[in-house]
């Protein structure tokens, strides 16, 4: 499985994202693989104003995409990766959230903790 951040979802839904196309990609090599959290679908609320793309159309076009399984514990990691690593209150959830799977994102932050990181900012060899 692969946990898919706001960065990912964002990319998809905004008209004029510079890494939609990597981000489709992805979404289709891992389709029925994604998953995300409540966290993540909160989050797209929450910036939905300020990249002005359609919340439900998004919500919508995100759990066809993406399961949301939940687990409480979560927040307690999420804690520890806060104190331990600096992390922003988003992007330790997000980190562990995802636990030992994959996490797909153009944020460079998990990149000290995780080398599991799908980068959806590079582009894929044609």
């Amino acid at each position: 499985m692969i946990y898919a951040d706001t960065d990912f979802f964002i990319a998809l839904v905004k008209d004029d994202d510079w890494l939609q196309e990597r981000t489709a990609a992805v979404a289709g090599e891992y389709e029925g693989e994604i998953y995300t959290s409540r966290m993540t679908l909160l989050e797209l609320l929450v910036i939905s104003d300020r990249f002005e793309f359609d919340r439900m159309e998004s919500l919508s076009y995100a759990l066809e995409i993406a399961s949301v399984p939940e687990d409480e514990t979560v927040l307690f990691q999420a804690a520890d990766y806060m104190d331990r690593y600096g992390l922003t209150a988003f992007d330790a959830y997000h980190l562990a959230y995802a636990d030992a799977d994959p996490i797909v994102s153009s944020d460079n932050a998990f990149d000290e903790i995780t080398d599991d990181r799908i980068r959806i900012e590079e582009r894929t060899p044609e």
